[in-house]
């Protein structure tokens, strides 16, 4: 679970969608797993939780910043095949 805490938003801007999408699961994985430790008492760091979700959100804002960069790039392309 650190490992992806780590990750700083440069790190996680220079991975291609696939290696994005991955850590987004990993991410969400490590959430549950938290979410459950936090619950039964054997969570010990219970700010990892609120870590978690931030970067899960930065992963989203990347996935997010891709798909608009491509969808720019093919109505760019589009527009100049006319």
């Amino acid at each position: 679970m650190a490992e992806n805490l780590e990750k700083s938003m440069q790190e996680i801007n220079e991975l291609d969608l696939a290696g994005l999408v991955e850590l987004l699961e990993n991410l969400k994985q490590d959430s549950l797993n938290a979410r459950f430790k936090l619950a039964t008492g054997q969570l010990t760091d219970t700010a990892s939780i609120g870590a978690l979700r931030k970067q899960i959100a930065r992963v989203n804002l990347a996935i997010r910043t891709k798909e608009i960069a491509a969808a720019e790039a093919a109505s760019t392309t589009s527009k100049a095949s006319r």
